[in-house]
């Protein structure tokens, strides 16, 4: 016989305090000692009473925000600082030319090299640059509202998929599809924490990875059989909203995205997700 810890009681739905040490209900008196079917039946109770609970949170955190402040460029800063040298790649840019010609003032390099590299995205766009450095390059990506993944001192620059992505075996077919379509430096460099399956745009089919320094939506146009992406770096974001059934990033320049789940109890884990790693 095992002992499995329980949030909630699977007999009466009462809340369990301690639930680590509780070996018996104390609303409604039942014990917790189960084995076989009995358990597989009392694990889907539980999954039943967890799933009620994240319903309850989607209606009360309808409206909340995430604010995103200065405090994200500490914390890139912070991460940054603690090694000698970084590299940056880029992920994906909105203004290609006011890029391309800020970033012509400040690296040794010339003006094609650098549109070579920000036609290419995603791309290895500075290799190894002083740490003291990066706070005035954060501010020439954020100006031509670029989204990149700082990587501090060595890294790896040929990964697997199951090196960036711990879950990936366990991922379903369609998303482990969907990640491997995509060139392999659009992860690299940042920590996968949550996947989902979304709604963007006109696409049925789009997937959602929320990471520790960027949001990437991957979708496809009507009709196209290839998935495309958009990614979009936390420090470009004002905040982050729950409104109805969907999440709305909204950018510092007001712009809108606006993200539809295909199950609703996927919102409220994406929404803790982003909040866990600006917070």
């Amino acid at each position: 016989m095992s002992y499995v810890g329980f949030k909630y009681c699977p007999f009466c739905g009462g809340e369990m305090p301690q639930q680590n040490m509780m070996r018996f209900c104390p609303f409604c008196g039942e014990k917790f000692l189960i084995t076989g079917n009995k358990e597989q039946e009392i694990n889907k109770k539980k999954t039943s009473l967890e799933n009620l609970s994240l319903e309850v949170d989607i209606e009360a955190k309808k409206g909340h925000e995430i604010l995103i402040g200065d405090e994200i460029h500490t914390k890139i800063l912070k991460q940054v600082y603690e090694y000698e040298y970084c590299s940056i790649i880029l992920k994906h840019a909105i203004d290609t030319q006011k890029l391309i010609d800020n970033l012509e003032k400040v690296l040794l390099r010339g003006s094609f090299a650098i549109r070579l590299a920000v036609d290419n995205m995603p791309s290895l766009i500075i290799y190894k640059v002083k740490s003291e450095e990066v706070a005035k390059l954060l501010k020439i990506f954020i100006h031509a509202q670029a989204s990149i993944s700082v990587v501090p001192g060595e890294f790896d620059d040929k990964p697997t998929v199951e090196q960036l992505f711990p879950m990936f075996n366990q991922l379903p077919l369609q998303l482990q599809q969907g990640i491997i379509s995509m060139p392999i430096n659009l992860w690299v460099g940042d920590y996968v924490s949550s996947i989902f399956f979304v709604n963007y745009r006109n696409s049925k089919t789009g997937i959602l990875v929320i990471t520790n320094n960027n949001i990437y939506i991957l979708y496809k146009n009507t009709n196209a059989s290839e998935y495309r992406w958009l990614v979009i770096s936390y420090t470009l974001l004002s905040k982050i909203i729950i409104v109805d059934n969907l999440l709305q990033l909204i950018y510092k320049d007001s712009k809108v995205e606006e993200i539809v789940f295909v199950h609703k109890m996927d919102l409220v884990k994406a929404y803790q997700a982003i909040q866990s790693n600006n917070f």
